[in-house]
């Protein structure tokens, strides 16, 4: 098996995942902090790394096949405002559940995103959500019944081509992991097997992983050991 590219999931794993560029009305109503709810504007590179492995499904012959994928780590830019690049992407060794698996991999060959990240609080829930818009693929590759097959699916949420997270607050009770950093988990992600696929891939199945995220105290030092936080 071969991922080729799934942007990042959040990893993307998501990846992942997380090339944004916020909405005039994203901007007005979204400011992202260092630290706390009271912390300076944030604007400089960020990372995103998964916690856990990324893990999907898909349904081959009426079976469910599982797979799991090593750490995804994403790189960008981003500015207070919720703008911002997607600049690198990787991801670890994966494997399924049907003896399938592929080595780390740069996902290249990136789509040019864009997105938005928007403070949409609920009640026993998120804090805001985070949306990448663009046709993103996930490409499995292996040798089955007596051939050599490559897979292509289409990452969708609620049937649009959209990569979207939910995300938590360091503070947040309900956040995904135990982490203290702002984090994501991705929402209601499907993947859709594409035109070109072999006509004997599994079909559609499912995509999920948690991440934090965090960006930089020393500007360009590429560590990545700032605390974020999403207000209004």
């Amino acid at each position: 098996m071969k991922l080729r590219s799934i942007l990042p999931a959040s990893a993307l794993a998501a990846c992942a995942v997380l090339g944004m560029a916020a909405t005039a009305a994203s901007a007005a109503s979204t400011t992202v902090r260092q630290d706390t709810a009271t912390g300076a504007p944030y604007s400089g590179n960020w990372q995103v790394s998964t916690v856990g492995p990324v893990t999907f499904g898909i349904t081959f012959f009426g079976q469910k096949i599982t797979g799991t994928c090593d750490t995804a780590n994403l790189k960008g830019t981003l500015a207070s405002t919720g703008e911002g690049a997607l600049t690198a992407a990787s991801i670890g060794a994966c494997t399924t559940s049907n003896g399938l698996s592929s080595p780390p991999t740069d996902l290249g060959d990136l789509p040019d995103n864009t997105g938005h990240v928007t403070y949409a609080p609920v009640a026993g829930g998120r804090d805001g959500t985070l949306t990448i818009d663009g046709d993103l693929t996930f490409t499995l590759e292996g040798d089955f019944l007596f051939a050599h097959r490559t897979c292509h699916y289409g990452i969708r949420t609620n049937g649009t081509s959209t990569l979207t997270f939910d995300l938590y607050n360091r503070d947040n009770p309900n956040r995904p992991l135990p982490n203290d950093d702002a984090q994501g988990k991705t929402t209601n992600l499907t993947l859709v097997k594409l035109t070109g696929s072999d006509g004997l891939c599994p079909n559609n199945g499912t995509l999920n992983a948690s991440a934090i995220a965090r960006g930089e105290t020393t500007p360009n030092s590429g560590t990545f050991d700032r605390k974020l936080y999403l207000t209004s």
